[in-house]
């Protein structure tokens, strides 16, 4: 007999196996039978290839639970004829559970969820730019302050021209 660990922290796999039996009822009572423990089957999925018409069982897999295969699992699960039986990590409910394989039971390949992981993306450095220190920068000055500061001082001269001729005329 052939025996499969299912660890207590098992998460997100399915493991795939065949069997040229005739499931015709599949029950908690046949799992324990071709399995040799007790599964949840709210988490096992029992496949005739026949009523798949004409689809792959890697399509189904990938449609149906989103994982893919690489291609030598593809090629060896996509072989698989009679009874292709799916067994989700929580047909365990957590538990560490030990399978006994009956005899026509073949394990054919695990799936296990593709962990995706994001590289950082540069930040733009935009903000980064500008004075570091104690003092704020001063704003540079605009053509019409400047034109004001010049009309400023043209009027401070002409008053004190005229006070000069006004104290020299009198």
């Amino acid at each position: 007999m052939t025996t499969l660990t299912f660890p207590a922290n098992d998460y997100g796999q399915i493991r795939v196996f065949a069997t040229d039996q005739t499931i015709t009822e599949p029950t908690a009572e046949t799992m324990e039978r071709l399995f040799g423990a007790p599964l949840d089957m709210t988490f096992v999925d029992v496949v005739r290839i026949a009523d798949l018409d004409g689809m792959a069982l890697t399509n189904y897999i990938a449609q149906g639970y989103d994982m893919t295969p690489d291609a030598v699992d593809k090629q060896a699960v996509n072989a698989i004829t009679g009874t292709a039986i799916l067994i989700l990590s929580r047909a365990t409910a957590g538990q560490e559970v030990t399978l006994d394989l009956a005899s026509g039971v073949r394990h054919v390949t695990t799936y296990s969820p593709e962990i995706q992981i994001t590289p950082p993306v540069n930040l733009p450095d935009g903000s980064a730019k500008g004075i570091i220190g104690d003092m704020p920068a001063k704003a540079p000055k605009s053509d019409a302050r400047i034109g004001g500061m010049v009309a400023t001082i043209a009027l401070i001269v002409m008053c004190a021209l005229v006070g000069l001729m006004i104290w020299v005329a009198g």
